[in-house]
């Protein structure tokens, strides 16, 4: 090879170096240029939809004595990572309503929330108070919680309406004052063909405790679902009995009662309530 060739394909070499050297250069521009304008644009949209929260929390904030459970739920997810709702009472544990109730919030919301079940089958309003069963319900945290009534415990009881009265009173009490934030919800039972007019020695029936605690819920202007009522409502307006919708012992609901209790509670879910007493 001369002299001359040889000159000539060392030039070849460092052209062709330089030429990858610079299209490795503008390649890596351009990767910068890219990786900028993604930033800019992922500060754009984090930005937006901080704005976009913080629009939707103060709209929430204006409407508090007006909002529906399922809003101030929706609304508490704003603030929180998780949302906890607690189901408390004379619930039994095998209840289906329950976990569909907890479904169809979840599906509602569409937050991470955490659903909590403390039944204590058959306790009365004072069994409540005098095992201070406040304390493990302050331990599953909730926003929300659903206290199911116990007239048919109080009923058995044979206490005076006027104990029932207040200690129901005396529940809501010891709630507020371990879980100050917490949004108390009363829920009625369904009603019963099989206690109906079995009265106790004061000569009332377990309707008679639907009723006074119905009423203490009302004076307090406390959140009240009262599905027993109208429950009733719903099969006289559709022309079906009462004994169609429960077992055999005239008191647990069947399937069908299922349903309709849990309509009727989706229905509430949905109504505008003063939810100023939660966080």
């Amino acid at each position: 090879m001369s002299k001359k060739s040889g000159f000539i394909i060392f030039l070849l070499i460092i052209l062709a170096g330089g030429v990858v050297f610079l299209g490795m250069s503008y390649s890596k521009k351009q990767q910068e240029q890219l990786m900028s304008v993604a930033e800019q644009t992922d500060q754009k949209a984090e930005a937006v939809t901080e704005g976009d929260v913080s629009a939707q929390i103060a709209e929430y904030e204006a409407s508090r004595e007006e909002l529906s459970v399922l809003e101030y739920l929706k609304y508490v997810s704003l603030l929180k990572d998780e949302v906890s709702i607690s189901f408390y009472g004379d619930i039994a544990q095998e209840e289906k309503w329950v976990s569909e109730i907890d479904a169809y919030i979840k599906d509602q919301i569409g937050s991470t929330m955490k659903v909590n079940r403390l039944p204590y089958t058959d306790y009365n309003s004072y069994q409540l108070i005098s095992e201070n069963k406040a304390t493990d319900l302050a331990q599953t945290n909730p926003d929300v919680v659903f206290f199911q009534l116990t007239p048919y415990a109080d009923q058995e009881l044979d206490i005076a309406l006027a104990d029932s009265s207040d200690y129901l009173e005396m529940n809501y009490a010891a709630i507020k004052d371990i879980l100050p934030e917490a949004l108390i919800i009363f829920v009625s039972p369904n009603p019963s063909s099989s206690e109906k007019g079995n009265n106790n020695s004061r000569t009332l029936d377990y309707t008679s405790y639907v009723n006074e605690m119905v009423s203490t819920v009302e004076s307090n202007e406390w959140i009240g679902f009262n599905l027993h009522d109208s429950y009733l409502e719903k099969l006289e307006a559709d022309g079906i009995s009462l004994e169609n919708t429960l077992t055999e012992n005239g008191k647990s609901m069947n399937g069908e009662g299922t349903t309709v209790y849990r309509a009727l509670f989706e229905e509430a879910l949905n109504q505008k309530r003063d939810t100023t007493s939660g966080i």
